[in-house]
């Protein structure tokens, strides 16, 4: 397919493309280090260390920086494909491009490697922090380096996949990196559908921040307590598998709609 060898190309010559892997990989080492102070500090590194999985930055209530990925890497993310089409149609290219190639396939190549690429740089970064930590403090459902003292050996069913953390903590944390990888992939893909609507550049890359903040203040009004974007991207939250499947399918039903109202309104669906 043209429209995906032209966009791949694309991608691979976007600075902005290469400034999301850095600051994706550098937060994460961030998170390592501050770990390992917070050990030296407490005077707790050799006796009585958390393991890797406890310290991994999807799953540490202590030394969290959840927060502030889920504000940066949204954003980041979007800056790499998400404004591609505003930036055609302002500089007058997209007419060229529609003489090159098919139109509905080039916005299926981008929507792909939007979700694709920002779902591959989470993982692989993550991974490395996953990796780092393991090195330094060890695997296991465990307090100490040494496997001696078990931690946290009741599960909380609120919790997600808590019993898979107790019973496999390895497994549990290969998952939630792999789910909350794919809930980042999906908010970017949003942004992108979001884009043919917008007249303002800078909006496009706040869409799926101001999108999570909408749906927090929105389910709660409409008695959907238990949905919550934010949680989905926090594995240490009282959220379940269901709360997560139905915060997926709200993506994609939205993002698939607009697709669908906006290849009607530019009259080439087909």
């Amino acid at each position: 397919m043209k429209e995906l060898k032209f966009n791949i190309n694309y991608l691979f010559h976007k600075r902005e493309f290469y400034v999301a892997i850095i600051i994706a990989f550098f937060l994460n080492l961030i998170h390592v280090i501050l770990c390992v102070v917070e050990s030296m500090r407490t005077g707790i590194f050799y006796e009585t260390m958390p393991s890797s999985e406890y310290q991994f930055i999807l799953y540490n209530p202590i030394i969290t920086l959840s927060s502030l990925i889920i504000i940066i890497f949204p954003i980041m993310f979007s800056i790499i494909f998400s404004d591609s089409n505003f930036l055609e149609n302002k500089r007058k290219t997209v007419y060229l491009l529609a003489l090159r190639m098919n139109n509905k396939k080039n916005i299926f190549s981008r929507i792909f490697l939007s979700a694709i690429t920002t779902f591959i740089i989470c993982f692989m970064s993550f991974s490395f922090n996953y990796i780092l930590l393991r090195i330094i403090y060890g695997s296991g459902n465990i307090v100490t380096y040494y496997q001696e003292v078990a931690f946290h050996l009741t599960s909380q069913p609120s919790w997600f996949l808590d019993e898979l953390r107790l019973y496999n903590p390895v497994l549990f944390t290969f998952i939630i990196n792999i789910l909350v990888s794919l809930m980042y992939s999906l908010l970017v893909a949003l942004s992108y559908t979001v884009s043919f609507f917008m007249k303002n550049r800078l909006v496009i890359y706040f869409i799926p921040l101001c999108f999570i903040i909408l749906t927090e203040l929105l389910f709660p009004i409409l008695n959907l307590n238990n949905l919550s974007f934010i949680k989905c991207l926090q594995s240490f939250s009282q959220y379940n598998v269901v709360s997560y499947c139905w915060c997926v399918g709200i993506l994609l039903i939205i993002s698939i709609g607009l697709l669908i109202f906006y290849f009607k309104k530019k009259d080439i669906l087909v």
